[in-house]
Order: structure tokens, then C-alpha cells, then sequence
């Protein structure tokens, strides 16, 4: 558990506090970078620009919210960072049309364990996971994602429409008795 004097150590640059925190998050940091980028010499670069970040802001902090919770949304940052800088995932940004999306219901995936699920979604196109890991699983709007990725918020919605159908036919595939729901 990371305190606020741990927190406040690392403010004053405390190599220790700053071990403690980057030992207490390293895995979570690195799973989250993991969800966006393949490459793992890349992911340790990112985590570690990640912390450096944290403990470059870190007097930001004003102990309102999680401190786990403001570590992760820069570390995010600085994998969505990477991620635009970088020229082969420029390309993939220029479809500009708005797909109908629709909601899909979970009613069979109690079965299913959460490294299954990863592997189906890391098996999508590098831009829809992108987007879907940042609108379904870390809570970014539209607008956020549009705003993040310089993209409009209509090829937000399109990347998140196209990664479920990959995800649903994937899903189709290893699991026939599978049943999407539409809403």
C-alpha cells in the first residue's frame, strides 16, 4: 500500500519512495501497457517513461483520487503517446466513416478465462484495439479517444464498431455454441 508519506517522499525525489511505488505498480503499468502495444522491449520503455512521468508530476497529485488510479491514466497517456508518434500507426487513422454500432451482451462468457478473452482481442487490428481497450476497458469517451488519438470522434465510434465484430467472429469461431446479443 502506497501512503501519502511514500507519496510525499517521492516529491522530494526519495529513491526509496520511488522504488516502492514503481515496485508496488511495475506489474499493473506493465499489463496496461501490454493491452497497447505488442512489442515488449517497447513496453518496458513505455512503463519506464511512464513512472519517470509519474514521479516527474507527482506533486500534481492532490490525494482527491486513487493514486493507483492517476499513476495508470499517465502511464496510458504515455502509451498513447508512443503509440501516435509512432509512423506505422499513423496510417492506420484514415477511414473516416461511422459504422452503426451495437451493444453486445456477455451471456456465455463465464466460461471463458480472462487470458482467452486478452488473446482474442491482442488478435485485432492494431487500431480498433487500440481504441476498444481505451473505451471498454480503461472508460475513455468517445470524445476522449478522439481528442488522445487527434482522430475524429466518428472513427472512434468505426474502430470500436469494427473491434467488436472482429472479437465477435473471432469468438464465433473458438466458441460456436457462443451467442451474441444485439441491442
Amino acid at each position: 500500500m502506497i501512503t501519502e508519506d511514500v507519496i510525499q517522499a517521492c516529491s522530494r525525489y526519495d529513491r526509496i519512495a520511488q522504488r516502492k511505488v514503481y515496485d508496488t505498480y511495475y506489474s499493473v503499468m506493465l499489463a496496461i501497457v501490454r493491452r497497447y502495444i505488442r512489442d515488449d522491449e517497447e513496453v518496458l520503455d513505455v512503463v519506464n517513461q511512464g513512472f519517470i512521468k509519474v514521479f516527474q508530476k507527482v506533486e500534481q497529485y492532490h490525494f482527491e483520487n486513487s493514486f493507483e488510479g492517476w499513476c495508470k491514466r499517465i502511464v496510458i497517456n504515455t502509451a498513447l503517446d508512443h503509440l501516435r508518434s509512432s509512423k506505422r500507426y499513423k496510417d492506420f487513422f484514415s477511414f473516416d466513416a461511422i459504422m452503426p454500432s451495437h451493444q453486445i451482451y456477455n451471456d456465455g462468457m463465464n466460461n471463458m478465462s480472462v487470458d482467452e478473452l486478452m488473446l482474442v482481442i491482442n488478435s485485432i487490428s492494431p487500431i480498433s484495439k487500440l481504441v476498444f481497450n481505451m473505451f471498454a476497458i480503461d472508460g475513455y469517451s468517445h470524445k476522449e479517444i478522439a481528442d488522445r488519438l487527434n482522430i475524429s470522434v466518428g472513427t472512434s465510434k468505426w474502430h470500436l464498431s469494427s473491434a467488436r465484430k472482429q472479437i465477435q467472429s473471432k469468438l464465433k469461431v473458438a466458441y460456436p455454441d457462443f451467442a451474441l446479443l444485439y441491442g
